[in-house]
């Protein structure tokens, strides 16, 4: 969260000048909140991708490094 950080600030400052812009800015202003919006989507979407990817890698390896269980010898 803490590399959100900035970018949250600038999306709030994009909104406040959207917000004060006059007729002509605020097309310009709204498109590049936008885009910073979708672009910072994209970007959370694959850490999150990748870290759902590395748990399930873990979680793959775990159980073959545990100690297979032998059946008892037959009488």
């Amino acid at each position: 969260m803490k590399r959100e950080w900035p970018f949250l600030a600038l999306e709030v400052v994009l909104l406040l000048v959207l917000l004060q812009s006059n007729a002509p800015e605020v097309w310009f202003w709204f498109i590049a909140l936008l885009v910073l919006l979708s672009w910072r989507s994209l970007a959370l979407r694959g850490r999150l991708r990748e870290r759902q990817e590395r748990a399930r890698a873990t979680a793959t390896t775990e159980p073959a490094t545990a100690e297979p269980t032998q059946d008892p010898p037959a009488a």
